[in-house]
């Protein structure tokens, strides 16, 4: 009896430190399982902050442009202003929509410049233009090198035949790639204006003003030349603080970015069309 005692306190011992180790991995896991969930939280909370900050910059903005006294309306000169909610930095950048060439209203020859202005030459340029015509015209006649239905059915896409409403569009065209698209995006307007034909020249770019010269017919031949003459001999400022003409159907671009840290960001870009109306003061013509 007692031998057999012993070989029963014998086997306890192993079976003990099984489960012991056993009940330390379901710890462990739990432990690693917490930190999961509280770094997942930690993402959320964060992720919260930012889009509030990037939403209260967005609104502080409207506000600050759309200020009756132009000695303290927000300026729509592009220039970076720096804000902090919560402590997180904020950038708000504001533009007058009329300094982005509009896309949508541009002539054949102003088209094919701007696409050469931000790198597409040769038969990619000539197929660029011609995918971009295909995508907004009402017909489904493909022009020499463009891409009309058929081009776009394998990824169930299909051209608009009727002006470009978002980037997104951009970004399937034929011919297209990230690198392009980044370049071009900061030039244009997509969104539909009064005066469609129009750039203003008070708030363009050097670039912008370049081509702006060629739609007055200048001729695509010397791009870069027509934008080191106009840095040379830059135009003169706008009214500061804040453009002196009426608000009513002015339409400006808001760009926001929230930043914590190195990797942490969230971004906002409105076009608000300022209406004159005090019941409706503003329209959001476009979000991102």
């Amino acid at each position: 009896m007692r031998r057999g005692g012993e070989r029963g306190r014998g086997f306890a011992l192993p079976a003990a430190i099984v489960g012991v180790a056993a009940f330390a991995l379901v710890a462990l896991a739990m432990v690693d399982w917490g930190r999961g969930v509280g770094a997942l939280l930690q993402a959320r909370v964060t992720a919260a902050r930012l889009s509030a900050a990037a939403d209260s910059g967005l609104a502080l903005a409207i506000h600050g442009a759309a200020l009756r006294d132009p000695r303290r309306r927000w300026a729509r000169d592009g220039k970076p202003r720096a804000l902090t909610f919560d402590g997180i930095a904020v950038t708000v950048v504001i533009e007058d929509e009329r300094a982005f060439v509009p896309l949508n209203a541009i002539s054949g020859p102003v088209l094919r410049a701007l696409l050469a202005y931000v790198g597409a030459g040769g038969a990619r340029l000539d197929g660029l233009a011609a995918a971009l015509g295909d995508w907004i015209d009402a017909d489904d006649e493909t022009r020499p090198g463009g891409a009309e239905r058929a081009a776009y059915a394998a990824a169930g896409l299909a051209p608009r035949n009727g002006p470009i409403r978002e980037a997104g569009e951009l970004a399937v065209l034929k011919g297209m790639d990230r690198a392009l698209l980044d370049r071009l995006l900061p030039l244009i307007s997509l969104v539909p204006r009064a005066d469609q034909a129009m750039v203003d020249g008070r708030w363009a770019k050097p670039e912008i003003m370049a081509i702006m010269a060629i739609m007055a017919g200048a001729g695509p031949e010397d791009l870069e030349a027509m934008i080191r003459a106009r840095k040379a001999d830059p135009a003169p400022e706008a009214d500061t603080p804040g453009e002196r003409e009426p608000l009513d159907l002015v339409m400006i671009r808001i760009t926001v970015e929230a930043r914590l840290g190195p990797d942490a960001v969230a971004r906002r870009r409105a076009v608000i069309e300022f209406t004159g109306d005090p019941a409706r003061p503003y329209w959001v013509r476009s979000f991102r």
